[in-house]
């Protein structure tokens, strides 16, 4: 899965998931999918699952049931004008995970499934790519999520090369473990 975008390494995201013919889910910020609008068609085109990562990147810890609403229908309204209606599925992953006492209410009455991970890399703090590739490889298992990022959701305009360079590694680690990258809402329906 991959949090935050899109965002300038969105299309080298795309590229490396095509080369090693894995599909993913992104879980997208409203504010970015107005921003990079072509990114989202082409998410959409390429099979994979667009989610919910509400709109602003905004910590929901102390924020109320309409705040929460609020980001969805912000983010809802932005895929549908760009990618079109139910093209955004109705799954919602937190920012940084972190939920107060209203997200969960919140989302499960706005139609939507609260979504996390079980790995989380790091590949934020960029700590090079051979680094998120090996702490990737040893997370990989059977029904892993593992959590990455294809933008930055405090600084939009700041690339992730790491974690594309990261991709084609941790895509083969996979497969030399006889594992199957899928889709999130694949991993949930099996």
């Amino acid at each position: 899965t991959f949090d935050d975008g899109p965002g300038p390494s969105t299309p080298a995201v795309l590229d490396a998931l095509a080369a090693e013919g894995v599909r993913a889910t992104f879980f997208v910020l409203g504010r970015a999918v107005v921003e990079y609008p072509e990114t989202v068609r082409r998410i959409v085109a390429e099979g994979h699952q667009l989610a919910s990562h509400g709109w602003d990147h905004g910590i929901l810890i102390f924020r109320g049931p309409r705040h929460v609403t609020d980001q969805l229908r912000r983010t809802e309204e932005a895929v549908a004008e760009v990618a079109g209606e139910g093209a955004l599925t109705r799954m919602f992953r937190a920012p940084h995970g972190f939920r107060g006492p209203a997200t969960a209410p919140a989302v499960r009455a706005a139609g939507y499934r609260m979504a996390a991970w079980t790995h989380g890399v790091f590949d934020s703090a960029e700590p090079g790519a051979a680094v998120i590739a090996r702490r990737a490889e040893r997370a990989l298992a059977p029904g892993v999520i593992l959590l990455l990022h294809d933008a930055d959701g405090w600084s939009p305009g700041r690339p992730r090369p790491q974690t594309v360079a990261a991709l084609p590694e941790i895509c083969r680690s996979a497969r030399q473990r006889g594992l199957q990258a899928v889709r999130l809402d694949e991993l949930t329906s099996a």
